[in-house]
């Protein structure tokens, strides 16, 4: 576990803060189960391959493995140089929807520039468009799915990505 120091700075604060955005994240709008998103059945679609609980506004919810949940065929293909990032959400009725972050230079840029979470919706997990991707494909083969929260995803706190909380593991799912 890493310790902030104490050194009276405004780094300091930040550490905490970026802490306390990401536990609040996790706790409230995510999972603590992987959904196992892939490839859905029709192309441009992504699926949970598994059932899985979420939380909306720290209320819990669930959502058997459905297919097809998530279409992103209608979305524009990224340049050969580009990546996007995509939050895949769940309402606390079940109805799937996505937003995307901007066209970056990298993978890890794409994640830190992904817009502010929608707090009436979880985080089931976040798609990572790579360069040339063409939407009306399959998409696991052309960028990278993440369960839940991924480490440098944007958590709404200025020059500050999510960071896995220390001690996660000591709660139950």
């Amino acid at each position: 576990m890493d310790i902030i120091r104490k050194t009276g700075r405004r780094d300091e604060l930040a550490a905490l803060w970026k802490r306390i955005a990401s536990l609040n994240l996790l706790l409230g709008f995510s999972t603590f189960s992987a959904a196992a998103i892939g490839n859905g059945t029709t192309s441009g679609r992504l699926r949970t391959n598994a059932a899985v609980n979420y939380r909306v506004a720290g209320v819990e919810y669930s959502k058997a493995s459905t297919d097809d949940l998530w279409d992103l065929s209608a979305e524009t293909a990224t340049d050969a140089s580009s990546y996007r990032a995509y939050w895949l959400y769940l309402d606390s009725a079940g109805a799937s929807s996505f937003v995307a972050g901007g066209d970056k230079g990298s993978a890890a840029l794409a994640l830190a520039d992904l817009p502010d979470v929608v707090e009436t919706k979880s985080i089931l997990g976040v798609f990572v468009a790579g360069p040339s991707t063409n939407f009306a494909n399959a998409l696991a083969a052309q960028g990278t799915i993440y369960d839940g929260i991924p480490a440098g995803a944007a958590i709404g706190v200025p020059g500050q990505v999510y960071a896995a909380p220390e001690g996660l593991s000591l709660i139950p799912a």
